[in-house]
C-alpha cells in the first residue's frame, strides 16, 4: 500500500508541475519524468503504455494509458502493479494556496502481485535508501488529502515464499477517502476469492502514519461469505501487528475453509460446524496470535478463557477455558443414548468425521460445570485435552459423574480411521442413570464401583461397538431390581410372575467380564439377597445388542434359609425386548441329579451297614477260632504232661531228677550190669 501511495504521490507532483506552467509538456515527457521520480523515490521503473493527456476542466488531472511498475529484483513473479489506466485528478483552487488535494483517483484493472520472500523482506519495500525529503510525508511521501481514491475491477494476488501459499483476490473494487493526510482515513473494499465474497470496511485513526509503519487505532469489519469479523484496536502494517478487541461470527465455516482451499470437514453439532470468538487479541510479526478474555462459541457450547495459536505445518493451539456445560452428544450419534438410535433399531451408523482433529495440535485444559457426551454425561469436571497429529485424549482429572466420581482416560484416534479406547475407573455410582444412558436400561437400582478398559474402530458408533474389546467388572452393595419378584418367580414357576411391588431387594451384586468383538463374557455373576441368590454367566453381545445369558437363582423357604427351591433362567432377546424363560432341561438335570444323590447315599449307607454286619461275623468266627485253638493247646499240653510221667516211670526218675538225667542213670546201671555179668560177676 505504501508503495502504491509513492507512485500517487510521483503522479501528484507532476500535475503540480503541469498546474504551475508546463500544461504544454507532451504527455510523453510526463510519463517519462513520471518514470524517473518513481526510480529515483523506490528503485522501481514506471512504463507508461498509450497516451498521457491533461485536462483542466471539470477536474485538474492526469490520465495514463496502460502501465507497469518493475517488482523487486528478487522476484520472478512479473510486476508488482499493472493496470489498463490511471487518472488522477486535484483541486486547482487549493494548489493557488500551496496545499495538494486530491479530488479523485482511479486505477482501472489493476493487477498487484504482493510477495514476502524466504527472508521475510516483502517486494512492497524500497531498494534504495532514503526518502524524498518532503515534509508531512510518511515515510518520503507528500502529504495530500484525498477525497476519493478507487480501484475498479482488480487483482491482488498475496504469495508467501516462507509457507508457499499463494492467495488471489479477484474483482477488487476498493475506495480510499482521506480528509487530512494525518487525519482519519476511510477505506472499503469487495472481492471474490475462491468463489467466496469478501468485503472490507475500515477506518485509520493517523492514515498517514499508518502508511508510514507507526502502530495507531484502526477499526475494521470484514465480511466473508456468511461470517463477520470486527476489530477495533490498534494495528502496523510493517512490520504486521494487531491489538485489539475482536468479534467475529464466522458462520458455518465452509466459507472459512473454501476461502482457505481446504474441503470443509464434515464436523459434529458442537464441535464448530458454526465458531464466534470475542476477546482481546494480539497478532505479532512472527504469525503467532493470541487471545485474552475470551469468549468461544462451538455451536452451543460456550467457552471462556485465553489461548495462543502458533503457525507452521500443522499449527499449535494451547489453550485454558473453562465452560458452565458441554454438549457433544453429536458425536455418539445422538442425545438420546440407547433409545431411538438403540435397541430395536440397533446402534447409529451415521459416519462420524473427526478429520478436524488433524487440522491442529493443541494442549487444552477445560474445567467444566457439565458436559454430556451422548452415551455418557458427566458433572462438574477438569478434564485436560491433547491433541497430536490426529489424535485427541482426553484426561478425567477431576470428574463428577452420576452421584460419584470418575477418572482415567478417553482416546478418540483419528489416525488412518477411528478408534476410540478408555481406562476408566468409578467411584460410589448411581447405576439407574448410567444405565439409562448406555444401555436404555431402568430396571437397576443400585451404588457401586465399575472399572472398564476397552478399544473400539470404525467410522460409526455401530462399527466401534461391534469391534468392542477389553476388560471390566462391577460391584454393588445394597439395591433392587424393579420389575422381577426372582424369588416369586420361583416359588410359583412363572417366569411372568410380578407379585406385590414388583422388584426384588438384593444386599450384593458384582461381576468381572471380558470383551472380544463386541461381545461381553462373563462367568462369575454373583447376586445375593435375603430370601434369594443366584449364580450367572453367559454372553450380551455389545454391537447386535442381543443376550444369551443363564442364571441359576435359588428361593428359599424362610428367612433362616432352610429349604428352597432353584430354577434356571435363560436370558435372551434384544436389550430393548429381554425374554426370561425357565431352563427346564437343566431344572430336569437338575432334579435327576438330586435323586441320582440320594440314591448313591442310599447305596452308601447299605453298603456301610452290610460292611458292619460282615466285620462283626468276622470278628466272632476270630474269637471262635482262638478259643478253639486254645483248648487244643490245653488237651495237648496235659497229653504231654501224661507221657512225661510214664516215662519217668519206666526209668525210675528220682524226685527231682529230670528225665534225661533219669534215663542216662538207668543206661549206666544196665551197663555195668551187663559188664559185669560179663566178667564173671554177680
Amino acid at each position: 500500500m505504501r508503495f502504491i501511495f509513492r507512485l500517487v504521490a510521483v503522479l501528484v507532483v507532476l500535475v503540480v508541475m503541469i498546474v504551475v506552467g508546463v500544461l504544454m509538456i507532451p504527455g510523453e515527457k510526463i510519463a517519462g519524468l513520471a518514470s524517473d521520480q518513481l526510480e529515483a523515490q523506490t528503485g522501481r521503473k514506471l512504463d507508461i503504455s498509450g497516451e498521457v493527456s491533461t485536462s483542466i476542466f471539470p477536474v485538474l488531472g492526469v490520465k495514463t494509458g496502460a502501465l507497469t511498475v518493475s517488482n523487486a529484483p528478487w522476484s520472478s513473479k512479473g510486476p508488482i502493479l499493472t493496470a489498463k489506466s490511471l487518472f488522477i485528478g486535484v483541486d486547482l483552487q487549493a494548489l493557488f494556496s500551496g496545499d495538494i488535494k486530491i479530488k479523485k483517483i482511479e486505477l482501472i484493472e489493476p493487477e498487484i502481485m504482493l510477495e514476502i520472500a524466504a527472508n521475510g523482506r516483502g517486494n512492497w519495500e524500497n531498494d534504495v535508501g532514503g526518502a524524498s525529503g518532503v515534509d508531512g510525508g510518511a515515510g518520503g511521501i507528500s502529504a495530500f488529502s484525498l477525497a476519493k481514491a478507487v480501484i475498479k475491477n482488480g487483482k491482488i494476488t498475496f504469495a508467501d515464499h516462507r509457507s508457499g501459499e499463494t492467495y488471489v483476490l479477484n474483482a477488487v473494487d476498493s475506495t480510499l477517502k482521506l480528509p487530512a493526510f494525518r487525519g482519519r482515513g476511510d477505506v472499503s473494499l469487495s472481492a471474490q476469492m475462491r468463489g467466496q465474497l469478501i468485503s472490507l470496511t475500515a477506518d485509520v485513526a493517523d492514515f498517514g502514519g499508518f502508511l508510514q509503519g507507526e502502530v495507531g487505532r484502526v477499526n475494521i469489519k470484514t465480511m466473508i461469505a456468511d461470517s463477520k469479523i470486527v476489530f477495533a484496536g490498534r494495528a502496523g502494517i510493517s512490520p504486521v501487528a494487531v491489538d485489539g478487541n475482536l468479534d467475529a461470527e464466522l458462520g458455518t465455516m465452509a466459507g472459512l475453509f473454501k476461502l482457505l482451499g481446504m474441503t470443509p470437514p464434515e464436523l459434529a453439532r458442537g464441535m464448530g460446524q458454526t465458531v464466534a470468538v470475542a476477546g482481546n487479541v494480539t497478532y505479532t510479526s512472527k504469525g503467532s496470535a493470541h487471545l485474552r478474555d475470551g469468549r468461544i462459541a462451538l455451536d452451543q457450547n460456550i467457552l471462556r478463557g485465553a489461548a495462543d495459536y502458533f503457525p507452521g505445518k500443522t499449527p499449535t493451539i494451547k489453550a485454558k477455558f473453562n465452560a458452565d456445560a458441554l454438549d457433544f452428544t453429536a458425536i455418539s450419534g445422538g442425545s438420546d443414548g440407547g433409545s431411538g438410535s438403540s435397541g430395536a433399531m440397533g446402534w447409529p451408523k451415521d459416519h462420524i468425521d473427526v478429520s478436524g482433529l488433524s487440522l491442529v495440535n493443541g494442549e487444552i485444559s477445560l474445567a467444566v460445570g457439565a458436559v454430556d457426551l451422548g452415551v455418557t454425561k458427566f458433572g462438574k469436571s477438569r478434564i485436560s485435552i491433547t491433541i497430536d497429529r490426529s489424535r485427541a485424549v482426553f484426561k478425567l482429572l477431576d470428574v463428577q459423574a452420576y452421584d460419584g466420581t470418575i477418572a482415567g482416560q478417553f482416546v478418540v484416534n483419528g489416525r488412518g480411521g477411528l478408534s476410540v479406547g478408555g481406562d476408566l475407573k468409578a467411584r460410589n455410582i448411581s447405576m439407574t442413570p448410567l444405565l439409562v444412558d448406555a444401555a436404555d436400561y431402568d430396571r437397576l437400582i443400585g451404588v457401586g464401583d465399575l472399572s472398564f478398559k476397552f478399544l473400539g474402530v470404525g467410522n460409526s458408533v455401530d462399527a466401534i461397538a461391534k469391534s468392542l474389546s477389553g476388560s471390566g467388572g462391577f460391584n454393588l452393595g445394597k439395591g433392587e431390581l424393579r420389575g422381577l419378584d426372582l424369588a416369586g418367580m420361583l416359588r410359583n414357576l412363572d417366569t411372568s410372575y410380578q407379585g406385590k411391588g414388583q422388584k426384588t431387594i438384593f444386599d450384593a451384586l458384582g461381576a468381572t467380564f471380558t470383551i472380544k468383538g463386541g461381545v461381553l463374557r462373563n462367568d462369575d455373576f454373583k447376586f445375593a439377597a435375603p430370601l434369594a441368590s443366584a449364580t450367572g454367566k453367559g454372553n450380551i453381545d455389545i454391537g447386535d445388542q442381543t443376550l444369551d445369558y443363564r442364571i441359576n437363582p435359588v428361593a428359599l423357604a424362610d428367612e433362616n434359609g432352610i429349604g428352597g427351591i432353584s430354577v434356571p433362567v435363560i436370558v435372551s432377546g434384544t436389550w430393548a425386548n429381554p425374554q426370561f424363560r425357565p431352563d427346564l432341561q437343566a431344572l430336569i438335570d437338575q432334579n435327576l441329579a438330586e435323586e441320582k444323590a440320594a440314591l448313591e447315599a442310599r447305596l452308601k449307607a447299605e453298603e456301610a451297614a452290610l460292611r458292619a454286619k460282615v466285620e462283626a461275623k468276622e470278628a466272632e468266627l476270630r474269637a471262635k477260632a482262638a478259643a478253639k485253638e486254645a483248648e487244643l493247646r490245653a488237651q495237648a499240653k496235659a497229653k504231654e504232661e501224661d507221657l512225661r510221667r510214664q516215662a519217668e516211670q519206666a526209668v525210675g526218675a528220682e524226685e527231682g531228677e529230670s528225665l534225661e538225667d533219669a534215663a542216662k542213670r538207668k543206661a549206666e546201671e544196665e551197663l555195668l550190669r551187663g559188664l559185669g555179668n560179663l566178667l564173671g560177676g554177680n
